[in-house]
């Protein structure tokens, strides 16, 4: 799986950039995807916060069993860069699991923003993919973005 890739094949407005709430899923919506950020605290202690990420991906095509990879990559928050993909997860839907769980930890990169991903290959030949893109909570590097127009600003006035 590569989440640029899925990315430029499921937009429906060529000119759509991938940023923070934005959700893509293949027709049919054969699965759903279910990210959610904590901020914890590292070891050794540091100034900042490390951001975990838990991804549930839920099958929508019960008693069918799918093979699933989850996969991850960091953007920009104007989707000029997509960086590669990591995966993340993977797992088996069965005839009674239709769930798939992934927990990973995202290093400051210093782009605010990821891009998770799920595909799978349900054994009846349906493939599926859905893709969520998301404000990193706890990133570091976040809040210089609105730092800098506000020091611009105020040096005018200096």
């Amino acid at each position: 799986m590569d989440v640029a890739s899925v990315w430029r094949t499921l937009r429906t407005n060529p000119a759509e950039v991938p940023q923070p709430g934005v959700l893509v899923q293949s027709a049919g919506f054969e699965i759903t995807i279910n990210a959610v950020q904590e901020c914890v605290v590292a070891l050794p202690p540091r100034a900042t916060m490390t951001p975990v990420v838990d991804v549930i991906v839920i099958s929508q095509h019960p008693g069918i069993a799918g093979t699933v990879s989850i996969g991850a990559n960091f953007n920009s928050p104007d989707g000029s860069y997509q960086g590669p993909t990591t995966i993340v997860g993977q797992g088996q839907f069965t005839e009674t699991i239709s769930e798939v769980r992934a927990r990973f930890v995202l290093l400051p990169s210093g782009f605010p923003v990821v891009g998770i991903g799920a595909v799978v290959d349900y054994a009846d030949g349906v493939h599926s993919v859905t893709l969520s893109y998301q404000q990193i909570a706890c990133n570091p590097w976040v809040w210089w973005r609105w730092l800098s127009p506000v020091a611009g600003t105020l040096s005018r006035f200096l």
